[in-house]
C-alpha cells in the first residue's frame, strides 16, 4: 500500500517532505493541510540541494508525534538514513542528476516511512498503517 501511496500523493504534486508528513498524519490520526502545504520549504534540500525533505519533514513529524521522545528518535534515524542511503545532502545523493531523482527519492520517502513505522512501533506510538 505505502507504495501506491507515494505514487498517488505524488500525481498530486507532492513533493518527498509533503508526502512523508501527510502520511504520517494519516497514521497518526490527524489532519493539517496547512503543515503539509509548508512543508514544500523543505522540497529539494530547501531548494538548495542540502539535507534531504523526506529526513528533514520526518523529524519534524517526530516531534509532532511525541516531543518527550522525540530528540532519541531523530538521532535513530538521521544514523540509519546516513548508514543505509551514505548522506544525508539532497545533491549529494542524486550525484548532482537531477534524472536520479525519479527513482532514488522514490525508495527514500518508502524507506523511510517504513522506518518511522517500526520507530513508531518500538517506542509505543499508536501509529494505524494502510495495508
Amino acid at each position: 500500500m505505502d507504495i501506491f501511496r507515494i505514487m498517488e500523493l505524488k500525481f498530486k504534486g507532492y513533493c518527498c517532505s509533503q508526502m512523508i508528513m501527510q502520511m504520517g498524519l494519516e497514521g497518526l490520526g490527524k489532519e493539517n493541510i496547512d503543515l503539509v502545504d509548508a512543508m514544500a520549504g523543505l522540497c529539494d534540500g530547501m531548494h538548495r540541494g542540502k539535507t534531504c525533505g523526506t529526513l528533514s519533514a520526518s523529524f519534524c513529524l517526530l516531534y509532532l508525534a511525541d516531543k518527550r521522545q522525540a530528540d532519541t528518535m531523530c538521532d535513530e534515524l538521521h544514523d540509519w538514513f546516513e548508514e543505509l542511503f551514505g548522506n544525508t545532502e539532497c545533491d549529494i545523493l542524486l550525484e548532482g542528476n537531477p534524472l536520479n531523482k525519479a527513482v532514488l527519492c522514490k525508495e527514500i520517502v518508502e524507506g523511510t516511512y517504513l522506518k518511522l513505522v517500526d520507530m513508531f512501533e518500538s517506542y509505543d506510538i499508536e501509529f494505524r498503517r494502510e495495508k
